[in-house]
């Protein structure tokens, strides 16, 4: 019994073979139809992303380095560290700010719990971020703090551009 693909591919054959006039062996073009069906150059796995950005007293963090003819997808954030401030509470924010075909930055903030403790504070965050510059910084609301701990760990995957 011919499943839904074999047809596709049996068609497919005919198709180059009338289309183009030219004589390719069925096996050949075969074995060009299937890899052409399975190849995703956009693939998550094929052009894996990963950076750590580290945060020791100062807010900045630091650019993204995106290839020419790249863009970024951020897929997921996660961050962790310690902070405090003698004058009250601080809440910790991720802060990515991107942009995407040379046009206006866009801010994306990503508050942070503090459920270990009343100073160390956690976030991991699915998100779905497509940038052409991208930098990751550390922000906070309330008190200014006495001391500011943290490391940011930005994951993703680059797809090419036309």
């Amino acid at each position: 019994m011919m499943t839904w693909k074999k047809r596709f591919l049996a068609a497919a054959v005919v198709g180059a073979i009338l289309t183009t006039g030219v004589m390719v062996t069925p096996k050949k073009l075969l074995a060009q139809v299937k890899y052409a069906l399975v190849r995703d150059e956009d693939s998550p796995g094929r052009n894996a992303f990963q950076a750590t950005f580290s945060f020791n007293g100062g807010l900045s963090g630091g650019i993204v380095t995106i290839p020419a003819g790249k863009r970024l997808v951020v897929d997921f954030v996660e961050a962790h560290g310690t902070s405090a401030s003698s004058g009250g509470p601080i809440q910790p924010v991720v802060l990515l700010t991107n942009s995407i075909n040379s046009g206006p930055a866009l801010s994306y903030y990503l508050p942070m719990s503090g459920e270990i403790s009343a100073q160390q504070f956690t976030t991991n965050q699915k998100v779905a971020i497509y940038a052409d510059s991208l930098s990751v910084n550390m922000a906070y609301s309330g008190f200014g703090p006495s001391f500011f701990i943290f490391t940011v760990n930005v994951s993703g995957h680059l797809i090419d551009m036309p």
